[in-house]
């Protein structure tokens, strides 16, 4: 009884407490779930805008003389020209019969006009501006510049040399520039451009260049001259036809 006693005590207890050395399974960690920062892209430097640059526009005008006849100036601004060049003297004693009266009508129509001289290429210079003075009169400083012509035609046969035809045109220009507190526009015709070669040394006025049909080539210019028997209304027969950055500016 004693032996069967202490059997069943044994067999109690490993029903009890299990199997006295076994051991808990290992906890495994998870995997780490931070992720790494996403990558940064590089704010693009701002490009500047550019100014935008202004382009001079181009204004039609014409330039007439008494040879135009009468002009009806209201039909010529209602046809788009807003600038005109009128002759006023040539030499030292010639006045265009029509200047001033041309002047006047063209103001009140609104197209902007000026004066230009026919220079004589064997008078004096100082002479020749103070006639074109005298036929501009006390008219207010003009809103363009006025002009001075330079040409081969009608003038004298045997011109003097280019360093004394250049000193008369500066002596001009001067007389004129000063009393009128402006800078004049200098048109060269090419035949006298071929044999002179005063672009150049002009180059501190304005200039007027004649090239028909086709845009002058690269030298600077305020006014072009494209056509020299134009339609205008208003205008009986052909008519020198212009372009010109507007406002027209002495320098």
């Amino acid at each position: 009884m004693r032996r069967l006693a202490a059997m069943a005590a044994v067999l109690a207890l490993a029903g009890c407490g299990g199997t006295p050395d076994a051991r808990p399974a290992p906890t495994t960690s998870a995997p780490s779930t931070t992720t790494a920062p996403p990558a940064t892209t590089p704010t693009p430097t701002p490009v500047p805008t550019p100014e935008p640059t202004s382009t001079p526009e181009l204004a039609e005008g014409i330039d007439a003389s008494h040879h135009q006849g009468p002009i009806d100036w209201e039909q010529v601004a209602g046809a788009g020209i807003r600038f005109a060049y009128l002759k006023a003297s040539e030499g030292t004693g010639f006045t265009d019969p029509r200047f001033a009266a041309h002047r006047a009508a063209a103001e009140r129509a609104g197209v902007s006009v000026a004066g230009y001289h026919y220079f004589q290429l064997c008078s004096n210079g100082t002479a020749q501006a103070e006639h074109f003075l005298r036929v501009l009169g006390p008219h207010p400083a003009p809103g363009q510049p006025p002009a001075l012509d330079l040409e081969l035609a009608g003038s004298c046969t045997d011109p003097p040399s280019r360093a004394a035809l250049l000193a008369e045109v500066r002596e001009f220009l001067q007389r004129v520039d000063e009393t009128l507190a402006t800078t004049t526009l200098v048109y060269l015709y090419p035949d006298f451009e071929d044999r002179f070669g005063f672009a150049k040394d002009l180059a501190d006025h304005p200039q007027w260049v004649r090239r028909l049909g086709e845009r002058p080539p690269a030298r600077d210019w305020a006014v072009w001259q494209y056509d020299d028997r134009g339609s205008v209304p208003g205008i009986r027969g052909g008519v020198d036809r212009n372009r010109g950055t507007f406002p027209i500016e002495g320098r």
